[in-house]
């Protein structure tokens, strides 16, 4: 990603450099290699200016142009059939490079395929991309031809104005290929119509692809509301009926748990939250998701780092164990460690490039000390870990520096200090790919990992 990103750095050096101004704080994970970068949503190389400065390219703290068309940056869809629109859906937004066959017609879709996406924050885009083509037989000429954007400010049935309109040239193997927005102005919801092939031929075997979709430009910090991401959603499936499966979360600062029910098993969630968006692993599965909640209070997720499925659920849902009553929910860092395995925690937040602990992180720091009280005879190593931007050294003190902070506070709350070894990992142990921004932001975590 970085290699391909490169180009568009040099392109969009000048537009950045002329929208540079004072440091832009964000929210970042424990672990994150933050020095001087903002979060997904928030552009870095922008200075004061809000979404509405039409020229400005954000950058990430490498210099590369943040995407704002990907899960990473809490961009998904919005009412579309996951049937009919899923894999284009993936194609877009993963932020993988690989090719998807959006349709099986070697002569290109019989109908656009349109997909509604849903930022998290008023976004003014100044340029779009695609990655380079493939020279080779399964993809070359067969990538659609003709991409449209159009964009709305007010609502998912808004007036949508047209952003861009290209065509993607077929033989450009090198570079990736650039187009200008021909409307620069705010808009919250994005509408990407994908239509023809470049080369259409009847007898051709093979289907027609998409590689991915780059959004470019500035967006408004994102706010997110107070327990937004409490409640519970049918997540559909199984064989117990439209409520069989369902989903119960309750959001304390940015720590996110909670539970639900599959197939009529239980399991158990943790998570938390970073820049607006919600990451999550469930029981010992260590492969994480990322979440939002859209303006139509559906849960929207994606599995990160496997096959990158999509989860919609929709509000409502009868009651789970997770739902408030005598007994309380689960502290799933505790079952990790009366199962002798290691607990990941997100939602442990602390301000850019320090290990100072941000007020939203301590119900999370909470969950961990509780779980130890419980189990004064526990020993645990407290790990922190970090996504590959920026330089080995950097990431492996900056980690080490948090796992402290974090040991510190557990301690100073009354913790067992001899029970306690706060370790910093770094970047060596990722638990997703950081070729996307949705796979770096799962990889900012901490580890509870029991001695035993």
């Amino acid at each position: 990603m970085r290699r391909l990103h490169s180009g568009l750095a040099l392109v969009f050096s000048a537009l950045a450099l002329a929208a540079c101004g004072e440091e832009i704080s964000a929210t970042s994970d424990i672990t994150a290699s933050d020095s001087g970068r903002a979060g997904a949503g928030s552009p870095l190389a922008t200075g004061s200016q809000s979404a509405g400065a039409s020229d400005a390219i954000a950058l990430d703290a490498e210099g590369e142009p943040i995407d704002f068309l990907t899960y990473g940056a809490g961009a998904f869809p919005i009412r579309f059939d996951e049937d009919a629109q899923g894999t284009a859906a993936t194609a877009v937004l993963d932020g993988r490079l690989g090719y998807v066959n959006v349709t099986r017609s070697p002569t290109g879709p019989e109908e656009p395929i349109a997909l509604l996406i849903e930022l998290p924050a008023m976004t003014t885009f100044a340029a779009f991309g695609v990655p380079p083509q493939s020279r080779f037989g399964c993809c070359k000429d067969a990538h659609i031809a003709t991409v449209t954007l159009e964009g709305s400010a007010t609502s998912p049935e808004g007036d949508f104005e047209t952003l861009a309109r290209f065509d993607i040239a077929a033989d450009t193997y090198k570079e990736s290929q650039r187009f200008p927005a021909s409307q620069k102005t705010p808009v919250r919801w994005v509408r990407v119509t994908l239509e023809g092939r470049q080369v259409p031929d009847p007898e051709d075997y093979r289907g027609t692809a998409f590689t991915e979709l780059f959004g470019y430009g500035v967006q408004d910090p994102i706010t997110p509301e107070k327990d937004r991401f409490t409640g519970r959603w049918l997540t559909g499936g199984g064989g117990g009926g439209p409520e069989g499966n369902r989903m119960e979360l309750i959001q304390d600062g940015a720590l996110v748990t909670g539970c639900g029910i599959s197939g009529g098993s239980n399991y158990t969630v943790s998570g938390g939250i970073e820049n607006g968006l919600l990451k999550y692993v469930i029981d010992s599965d260590t492969i994480p998701r990322v979440a939002v909640i859209n303006s139509e209070d559906q849960f929207s997720g994606a599995l990160i780092g496997r096959s990158f499925t999509r989860t919609i659920g929709e509000p409502g849902g009868a009651p789970t164990p997770c739902t408030p009553g005598e007994e309380p929910p689960p502290n799933p860092v505790g079952q990790a460690i009366d199962q002798c395995r290691v607990a990941v925690v997100y939602g442990i937040n602390f301000d850019v490039d320090s290990d100072a602990i941000r007020e939203d992180a301590i119900p999370a720091l909470q969950q961990i000390l509780d779980a130890l009280v419980a189990r004064p005879d526990s020993a645990v190593t407290i790990e922190g870990h970090t996504d590959s931007d920026a330089s080995d050294e950097y990431n492996l003190a900056l980690s080490s520096r948090r796992a402290s902070a974090v040991v510190t506070w557990l301690i100073d709350k009354g913790a067992t200090a001899a029970k306690l070894t706060p370790v910093g990992k770094g970047e060596a142990e990722p638990i997703a790919d950081n070729e996307t921004s949705a796979g770096k932001a799962s990889n900012r975590r901490v580890e509870v990992e029991p001695m035993c």
